[in-house]
């Protein structure tokens, strides 16, 4: 009799149509031992989705944590922006300061301060290498605005100690500051 029998549901996914199966009692219990099975694939599979997904939330939290370290990196180096009288001080203590002049090599040709390293804003990240980490980095160029942006650069780089020239070389030769002609 169909009552003393279990009826499954089966969905057949292609047809999209639900069939009903009778089933005797021997078949019932195939049919518990298979249900059983197939539970315990699926405990299985769900916990490998779990591990797999909380392994991707460490991974990008910690990830999140390495690059939020970088920032803080980064952050540590401040520009500052300095007059060329405060440029003058830095130069005069000592030889711990690097001049860095980011203009042409034409501009640079016409002038430029003593002791200054020609690196133009156009090459400046293929030679990274040859400005030194260990010193203070006065940056300048014609008034101000590509010094600013090389300044960027190089912080982004790792460097510490940078210090733009507000009105570049320009405000420099105006306040009477020497300047070197090759």
């Amino acid at each position: 009799m169909i009552t003393k029998n279990f009826v499954r549901f089966a969905i057949n996914r292609h047809a999209k149509k639900v069939l009903f199966v009778a089933l005797n009692n021997d078949e019932r219990n195939d049919e518990m031992r298979i249900k059983l099975d197939l539970r315990y694939i699926g405990i299985v599979t769900l916990f490998a989705i779990t591990t797999l997904f909380l392994n991707a939330v460490i991974s990008a939290i910690g990830s999140e944590k390495l690059h939020a370290g970088e920032g803080i990196a980064k952050a540590q180096t401040e520009v500052k922006n300095i007059s060329a009288k405060q440029a003058k001080e830095l130069i005069e203590k000592g030889n711990e300061v690097f001049i860095l002049d980011v203009r042409t090599r034409e501009e640079y040709n016409e002038f430029h301060m003593k002791g200054a390293n020609l690196i133009p804003i156009q090459e400046l990240e293929q030679n990274i290498s040859k400005i030194p980490k260990d010193k203070k980095v006065i940056v300048h160029c014609a008034k101000g605005k590509r010094s600013a942006k090389a300044c960027e650069i190089l912080k982004n780089k790792g460097l510490k100690e940078l210090y733009n020239v507000d009105g570049g070389i320009n405000q420099w030769k105006s306040e009477g500051y020497p300047v070197e002609k090759p």
